[in-house]
């Protein structure tokens, strides 16, 4: 947006509040980078690359991961989840500091790579996929040692995927292990009573070449935000429906302590520390806590992901603007923008005055007190499709660069 595009829209905005007040106008702001943040931009500065990256902070993730595996316990498996996580190297570390082979995928591509990277790994779908992306699966696996006969469990909803996948393994002369879709509550589909339980029990037990029963998944992140312990009545719910399906598996002669019994997420796997019910839990973003991630069950775990991204321009002379704001006086424009994040620091810092891919303006009082070519730092929303915006991950402990870490390719 150029300048005059940027006084037109202004304008309009002022007039179209009738308050003479633009939309874009900030609240308090105050202060410049912290000491944490100030060793960062230091180190930027002197060994960065110039333009926006993502950055980990190892040491605070590496607590994250203890948290985590410790709300899960040695009786449950912790599952890692890819999307989330969407590196190698990346999980690589969670997995062996977690002590944890198990893997939650839910992209065709990153199912190959995790093949071929991670050739022991037990993976488990975290959405049903058409039944062309399995077929795409097998065809890309080629000759990696990936025994996927017994590593991977597709995730299958309806009756109608379960016979898809069946022909699948017949036309191609394999063997699926097929894990049952729970709606828990969530209502986005999976199998919403016990009573549809017995029909894709049938099939696959009259098809033992082809087929095997893995086990379920109940994803329940409509208790996120709740306060929620095992007592709370949407708890008893989400358990109650879980149950009732194991009690079907266990009237057609399933041994359900074979079977994987996953559940919850990030924001909710504390809540089953002492639940007997599910025993194979799921996370992924909790290690890095983007902002989404700031609910009830993490407080313990810390930001340890962050955007960072030079200042290219400063203005102190802000007289090109129709009106200015209470509060603004100085406009720094960043590299780039328009992610999924919100500023971290310097802190107090509102919305740009328009959202560009760009070069994205950001307003602040004189207490900001930002150069050219110092950085300013945002805390994705999200990490797994933010993480894929930047190149390789750049990981950081004690201020220094420790490793760079590439992450997966959308298609593959």
């Amino acid at each position: 947006m150029k300048r005059r595009e940027l006084l037109l829209s202004a304008a309009s905005l002022a007039a179209a509040t009738g308050s003479g007040a633009l939309l874009w106008s900030p609240q308090t702001r105050a202060g410049t980078h912290d000491a944490y943040f100030s060793r960062l931009n230091d180190l930027l500065k002197r060994e960065g690359p110039g333009h926006p990256v993502m950055l980990i902070d190892t040491e605070r993730m590496d607590r994250n991961i203890d948290v985590l595996a410790g709300s899960v316990g040695r009786d449950k498996t912790y599952r890692v989840v890819v999307k989330s996580l969407p590196s190698v190297p990346l999980l690589e570390r969670v997995m062996q500091r977690a002590k944890t082979n198990s893997l939650m995928v839910f992209h065709q591509p990153f199912l190959n790579a995790i093949a071929q990277a991670f050739p022991n790994a037990d993976s488990l779908l975290g959405k049903p996929m058409p039944v062309s992306a399995a077929r795409t699966f097998y065809h890309k696996l080629g000759n990696t040692p990936y025994d996927a006969a017994n590593q991977v469990q597709w995730l299958i909803d309806t009756q109608e995927r379960l016979l898809q996948y069946q022909s699948l393994a017949r036309e191609l002369g394999v063997k699926m292990r097929i894990n049952l879709e729970l709606d828990v509550g969530l209502h986005r589909g999976g199998l919403a009573a016990p009573a549809a339980l017995d029909a894709a029990l049938q099939v696959m037990l009259a098809d033992p070449e082809h087929l095997s029963f893995a086990g379920f998944m109940g994803y329940e992140p409509h208790l996120t935000g709740m306060q929620a312990a095992l007592d709370h009545p949407a708890v008893e719910n989400v358990l109650g429906i879980y149950r009732g399906f194991l009690d079907g598996a266990k009237s057609a002669g399933i041994d359900v302590a074979k079977l994987t019994l996953n559940g919850a997420g990030s924001h909710t796997l504390r809540i089953y520390e002492r639940d007997a019910t599910m025993n194979d839990l799921s996370a992924g973003s909790g290690v890095v806590m983007p902002t989404d991630f700031d609910t009830f069950h993490l407080t313990e775990n810390r930001p340890a992901l962050f955007i960072a991204t030079p200042v290219l321009k400063r203005y102190d002379d802000l007289s090109f603007l129709p009106q200015t704001p209470p509060g603004v006086e100085r406009v720094y424009y960043i590299y780039g923008g328009y992610w999924k994040a919100r500023m971290v620091s310097p802190p107090d810092i509102g919305e740009p005055i328009y959202q560009s891919t760009n070069q994205s303006p950001i307003t602040t009082s004189n207490a900001v007190d930002l150069q050219v070519d110092d950085y300013m730092f945002l805390r994705p929303t999200q990490s797994e499709f933010v993480m894929l915006q930047f190149g390789d991950l750049l990981a950081v402990k004690d201020g220094e660069f420790t490793a760079r870490w590439p992450v997966f390719h959308q298609t593959g």
